[in-house]
């Protein structure tokens, strides 16, 4: 047996009203939120409407589950009119009203915990409507249910007026909660075209990195063709003296040429492997500089006389252009060298037989500049930006007529870098020469 709080018999059309006000009144004294309030209400009304249209007269009732746990409010609406034939087709939302008949009961459905029909043809409908009562609102009593009737008192003489300034209210609340949420869904859109543009940029580094790594796996595999190669050329002459010499006895001067042979070979591919380490150890920062202040003129020139045979042997116009004024940086003698003989030795490499090499030093109150340009082979523009990348000069080495593995400005990259210093290249394209810069910070005495 429920608690019942109102009946309302529903005749008229003000008595659509009247139902809409009472279980708007009745939802606040069962504690409902206002939003459920207007959600329930107008459930009600609809329905009492579909009795005022087509089943007059009716009535509502409101009541209070009497349980002595949690608790529904029930709604109990009933008519004595025609039945509803399309029941079935109605629930299944297939039925398509001309009317609104049909629209109440749907609604029922959606926004109720438990709708029940019982429904005969001319005998009538009776809905019973259920829906918890909000979490925290204590168990209504019989003594409790009854002061609902004070607190409901008379409605207002003119109901009409009342509750279109009520849904006019209920209108108000319903635009201003539309544009708080407009405004919470700008600000989420803004967020999620941040987001996005967000992930394209990531998405646009990954394909980057993908192009990279694919470019960096094809230079590798070009360096190990070079590699290989290199290796392989001494490797054949070491071996072709070494069966030499075992084949049968052979003059004195025979052997010693055949020895000198493979001392040189060995000598190549110590250097090679040398190279290797020494690119994987700085490259790695393995290696220690031992700086000291040194005259980059000494360093330059100790460089230039290491490769003199070189120079010589490929009738180049060498030109040094020193200042007469000490130019001293902080750095390792033996690795700045290193540096020079790096540029300096590719600058020979791939500049033609009587081409020009000029070795500058130049200096400013910072900086003190090393400068080779020459006139030979040059390098194509798109290969400029990447120049010093590891393997990448492999690419260079592939077109070029000499040998070496083309580590050495990854090399030489790495040894100004550990010096504070930059290297840069610069070349108008191919066969139109090149000029490399290695600028290192000035000391002052």
């Amino acid at each position: 047996m429920d608690l019942r709080i109102i009946t309302i018999a529903v005749k008229t059309e003000l008595d659509v009203l009247v139902s809409r006000q009472r279980a708007r009144q009745v939802t606040a004294l069962c504690g409902f939120s206002p939003h459920d309030q207007v959600r329930i209400s107008t459930v009600v009304s609809e329905l009492a409407r579909n009795i005022y249209n087509y089943a007059a007269p009716g009535k509502i009732e409101f009541a209070v589950s009497k349980v002595a746990t949690a608790q529904d409010l029930v709604i109990r609406v009933e008519d004595k009119g025609p039945g509803i034939e399309n029941l079935d087709a109605i629930l299944e939302g297939r039925y398509k009203s001309r009317t609104g008949m049909g629209l109440g009961i749907l609604g029922a459905r959606r926004l109720m915990d438990h709708v029940e029909i019982t429904t005969a043809k001319n005998q009538g409908t009776t809905l019973v409507l259920k829906r918890a009562l909000p979490p925290g609102v204590p168990i209504l009593t019989p003594a409790m249910i009854g002061t609902f009737g004070a607190q409901l008192g008379v409605l207002q003489d003119n109901v009409a007026l009342a509750e279109v300034q009520h849904q006019n209210m209920e209108l108000l609340q319903a635009l201003s909660a539309l544009k708080a949420n407009q405004e919470e869904l700008l600000v989420l859109t803004h967020q999620l075209r941040v987001t996005n543009q967000a992930v394209a940029g990531l998405n646009a580094d990954l394909e980057e990195k993908a192009v990279q790594l694919q470019q960096a796996d094809v230079r590798k595999d070009e360096f190990l063709a070079i590699l290989a190669h290199e290796l392989r050329n001494p490797l054949a002459a070491a071996s072709l003296a070494a069966e030499v010499l075992e084949s049968a006895p052979l003059p004195t001067e025979r052997v010693v040429q055949l020895g000198q042979v493979v001392s040189r070979q060995v000598g190549h591919m110590s250097r090679l492997v040398e190279d290797l380490l020494d690119v994987s150890r700085v490259t790695r920062g393995l290696v220690a500089i031992d700086k000291k202040i040194v005259d980059m003129r000494t360093i330059t020139q100790t460089a230039v006389e290491q490769l003199g045979p070189v120079i010589n042997a490929k009738s180049h116009e060498f030109l040094l252009s020193f200042p007469d004024e000490a130019c001293l940086v902080s750095g390792d003698a033996t690795r700045l060298v290193q540096v020079g003989t790096n540029l300096i030795g590719n600058a020979v490499r791939y500049t033609p037989d009587g081409g020009q090499i000029s070795v500058t030093l130049l200096m400013t109150d910072k900086t003190v500049t090393f400068q080779i340009t020459d006139d030979g082979d040059g390098i194509d523009p798109d290969l400029l930006p990447k120049l010093f990348d590891l393997y990448v000069q492999a690419e260079r080495s592939t077109e070029g007529r000499n040998g070496g593995l083309g580590i050495g400005l990854t090399l030489v990259k790495s040894i100004v870098e550990l010096h504070g210093g930059t290297v840069t290249a610069k070349s108008a394209g191919k066969g139109l020469g090149s000029t490399f810069s290695v600028s290192l910070p000035r000391q002052n005495v």
